[in-house]
């Protein structure tokens, strides 16, 4: 494949990336553009892979070293997903409740919820969360 070609081809899946929902968003962080440190505007919203997770700003900012995830992450948004299974939240409330059989991350091991409109975390009721190996 010829350099032109390729980088036509990346700037396509580029495009087709914006509307893949989070959690498939989660599993493919490669395909997803990097900050190039150009200055150029970012619409809040936008996703970016950030060493290799995915990214996404929260406001309107300028890509520039000072407003990267990292010197600024008040700018950016974690995903509520990693690899596809969502991240368990701190707090979970009745319409972000757990399905039995349905999968989440603990920090950085990943869970089964044993019950169905679970709505308390691993640490608070562990014998309603099974461990996964992933």
């Amino acid at each position: 494949m010829k350099r032109a070609e390729a980088i036509y081809l990346r700037s396509i899946v580029e495009q087709a990336v914006t509307s893949l929902d989070d959690k498939i968003a989660s599993t493919a962080a490669t395909l997803f553009p990097q900050l190039k440190g150009n200055g150029e505007l970012i619409r809040s919203g936008v996703r970016i892979n950030w060493n290799g997770a995915v990214k996404k700003a929260a406001v309107d900012l300028w890509d520039t070293k000072e407003n990267n995830p990292d010197n600024a992450p008040t700018l950016w948004a974690d995903l509520e997903y990693r690899d596809g299974y969502r991240i368990i939240p701190e707090t979970i409330t009745v319409t972000t409740a757990f399905s039995s059989g349905e999968y989440g991350w603990w920090g950085d091991t990943l869970y089964r919820s044993k019950k169905d409109a679970n709505v308390y975390t691993p640490a608070v009721r562990p014998d309603d969360w099974e461990k996964v190996n992933a």
